[in-house]
């Protein structure tokens, strides 16, 4: 058999960055970092941290790295615009609440990831106790902010999470165990950290959405100005004048989508990762708390929104833009085909007096044919005695031969002018 050679990297694939086998109780940290796609000098950096600690490093083709150390697990994941770094430490119930597991690093190496960072996240997933046992005692682990949360995964766990950094730039989140296996901890732990990470990438284009809207708008007046000039336009220059500010709007439009278009087209694919893992928990309601589904459709999906009506906007305009061209393109042929109508009109009048010069040519050259036939005529006959053969006189010879002479000019003219014309 031919087998296809990418047969089995594509299967391969399908089985990528797994998610991790976690033992409860377990404490999480991550750090997301935006980077230049640089991936080999985040390669050598874990590299470093692995020499550091006697253990097996990564190849330079490797884009994941999941590896155990001495007391917590680290994970490394390289995306198209971001690296996640997480780090998982599993049986440690007795330490402070969402702990800074990347204290266990060293700081200058933390210090020096390369990137710039975007998501910081704890997760402390602990076993249902006494003292969780109210939203109250939630609240006051979280400093009395207020909580976001529901039941997951048909009631096996439960999410709190005030989605609000801390001092340290980390959001908090609490999940209490109520039934969950190694795997299904894994899963949440992974889906929760997925939604932090795309959740900020897809805020990222909000800035450049505010920033582009007043940019759009003044377009968008530009083009109505033109628009209604459209009906004001008197000659062929005031078109071309009008034409070139159109193609003058045209081309801010286009600069502005190609400046901003793949911001915006990963915005759009980050926002359906979101709202997929966020499915993915099946939450449930707890009475007098709002989900985190319900979280997003209060502040993330209008945010996400904002983003998508500055792209439909620029898609609009885009579309107003090229209609007005048309239109204007329209008005410019109608102009031209007028004034190829006047010109031909013009020409037509001048082949009419041309045509009538030319016959009054041709009657001036009958009488010039005629003139010359009879003073020829007259030489050949002045030295002929014709009185004495002819009972005329020579000058009566002339005058009865001018007729004659005068036809046979006419009949030349016009079997010139008929063959010309076949």
């Amino acid at each position: 058999m031919n087998l296809h050679p990418l047969k089995d990297s594509l299967i391969d694939e399908l089985h990528n960055r797994p998610f991790p086998v976690v033992d409860l109780p377990a404490q999480v940290s991550s750090l997301v970092f935006v980077h230049a796609g640089d991936r080999q000098a985040e390669i050598d950096k874990l590299n470093e941290l692995a020499a550091q600690h006697e253990i097996q490093g990564l190849s330079d083709e490797a884009s994941c790295y999941y590896q155990s150390f001495n007391n917590f697990d680290l994970r490394w994941e390289f995306h198209n615009e971001f690296s996640t770094y997480t780090v998982i430490r599993r049986g440690h119930l007795g330490q402070q609440f969402c702990t800074n597991l990347f204290t266990l690093i060293s700081k200058d190496w933390v210090d020096d990831i390369p990137g710039q960072l975007i998501a910081a996240n704890h997760i402390d997933l602990r076993p249902k106790t006494s003292d969780l046992s109210s939203v109250a005692k939630i609240e006051h682990l979280f400093d009395n902010q207020r909580l976001v949360g529901g039941e997951i995964y048909d009631g096996l766990a439960t999410v709190w999470t005030p989605v609000q950094a801390e001092k340290d730039g980390f959001i908090r989140t609490l999940v209490i165990d109520d039934g969950l296996d190694p795997a299904q901890a894994g899963r949440l732990i992974r889906n929760l950290l997925e939604i932090a990470a795309y959740r900020s990438m897809t805020l990222l284009a909000l800035p450049a959405a505010r920033q582009l809207m007043p940019e759009v708008r003044r377009l968008e007046q530009q083009l109505v100005e033109t628009s209604d000039r459209l009906n004001q336009l008197m000659t062929l220059e005031d078109e071309q004048t009008l034409m070139t500010e159109l193609i003058t709007q045209a081309t801010q439009l286009e600069k502005l989508v190609a400046d901003h278009n793949f911001r915006f087209s990963a915005t759009e694919a980050y926002f359906n990762l979101t709202e997929s893992r966020l499915d993915m928990l099946r939450e449930q309601k707890i009475p007098a708390i709002r989900t985190l589904k319900q979280f997003h459709a209060r502040r993330f999906i209008p945010a996400f929104n904002t983003c998508m009506s500055v792209v439909k906007r620029k898609e609009n305009l885009s579309k107003r833009i090229s209609r007005t061209s048309e239109l204007l393109h329209l008005r410019l042929q109608l102009s031209l085909e007028t004034q190829n109508q006047q010109l031909l009109a013009s020409m037509d009048k001048r082949s009419a007096i041309q045509l009538r010069l030319q016959q009054t040519v041709e009657g001036l050259s009958v009488v010039a044919m005629t003139y010359y036939s009879m003073s020829l005529l007259k030489l050949l006959i002045t030295p002929l005695a014709i009185e004495e053969y002819l009972p005329i006189s020579k000058g009566m010879l002339l005058t009865l031969t001018t007729p004659v002479m005068f036809f046979a000019a006419v009949m030349v003219v016009v079997r010139i002018r008929k063959s010309l014309h076949r």
